[in-house]
């Protein structure tokens, strides 16, 4: 049985996290569900999907109990600054300015709403280098993996979630189409579209290089170039959830 939604987690309205939480839960299960149906994903898949979600919805319940907090916090502003009403003018000069300082990041965490990360998932090829902001407030653009692929415009006009494959995509940047993983996925029946981009505005928002896109959209690998048949398998095997590796940690957890 999986959960999802409001069966999962339900939060106090401030910053309205709910929908998008449940959202991105429908989004990360149905495509690995249907993935499992279709018969090419593992039998690690499935169990990644508590693994990945259940993070960012604790992240998220923090957020929306702080804004909570904080409309508290205005609360107090409005009886010690407006005890009669709102007709003294200074008085609400200062309380406008009490609440300006007090912050408006229920409606401006950016770093919640676009930043959330799977980068622990044992389904992602992770990059232990990478630099991914945790800021709840700032929205960090970044291709590392286990990031949702940062939203780009093509000179065509068409965005880029909108060039993206039904299933899995590789995005390649000013570099070469990745044969190998093509062949990889092509062995295990995986549906993979090559997206090429040549645009200065792919290089500048993603770099050069392959970015290995899930039908969720978020980066399950990102690389140089990949030539070798063995390297491509064991891409493929590990986001798919048929590493051997992941099986015993698996094993071990539940």
């Amino acid at each position: 049985m999986f959960l999802a939604g409001d069966a999962a987690h339900q939060y106090i309205p401030t910053g309205g996290y709910g929908m998008n939480t449940g959202i991105a839960d429908a989004c990360d299960l149905g495509w690995k569900l249907a993935a499992v149906l279709h018969g090419f994903g593992g039998p690690g898949l499935l169990a990644s999907y508590d693994l990945e979600r259940r993070p960012v919805g604790m992240r998220n319940r923090e957020a929306s109990l702080r804004h909570s907090e904080v409309r508290a916090e205005i609360a107090v502003v409005y009886r010690t600054c407006l005890p009669s009403g709102l007709d003294d003018e200074a008085a609400r000069t200062e309380a406008g300015r009490r609440i300006a300082k007090i912050g408006n990041a229920e409606n401006e965490s950016f770093g919640i709403e676009l930043g959330y990360a799977y980068a622990d998932s044992p389904v992602i090829c992770a990059d232990p280098n990478a630099q991914i902001s945790n800021d709840p407030l700032r929205y960090v653009p970044t291709t590392a993996p286990g990031v949702r692929l940062p939203s780009i415009v093509l000179p065509d006009g068409v965005p880029i979630f909108d060039s993206l494959g039904r299933w899995f995509t590789l995005v390649c940047v000013g570099a070469f189409l990745g044969e190998a993983l093509k062949a990889a996925a092509a062995r295990r029946g995986i549906p993979l579209d090559v997206l090429k981009l040549d645009a200065p505005e792919a290089a500048k928002a993603y770099g050069r290089g392959l970015l290995m896109v899930r039908p969720d959209q978020h980066i399950t690998w990102r690389g140089g170039a990949c030539d070798d048949s063995r390297a491509a398998d064991a891409i493929m095997s590990r986001v798919l959830g048929w590493d051997a590796n992941l099986m015993t940690w698996l094993q071990r957890h539940h």
